[in-house]
């Protein structure tokens, strides 16, 4: 891969890690008061916690591609 593949690479790697961050904000996390209230400070309903750690994963496989360019 030369450095211009990589560079358009990179590019659609970081927009894709953008997005990915964007829909794990949009997920709605449970009220303070009842994130407080629990012992183990869930944040999200067990639904939204497993959307949310399959979108980390994304992350995590997006950051893993990046670190294989350069």
């Amino acid at each position: 891969m030369n450095q211009q593949e990589k560079a358009e690479r990179y590019d659609f790697l970081l927009s894709e890690y953008r997005r990915v961050e964007t829909m794990i904000n949009s997920i709605p996390k449970l009220p303070l008061e009842e994130t407080l209230q629990d012992v183990n400070s869930v944040e999200y309903t067990p639904e939204n916690q497993s959307k949310v750690n399959n979108l980390q994963m994304t992350l995590r496989r997006i950051d893993g591609e990046v670190k294989k360019l350069f």
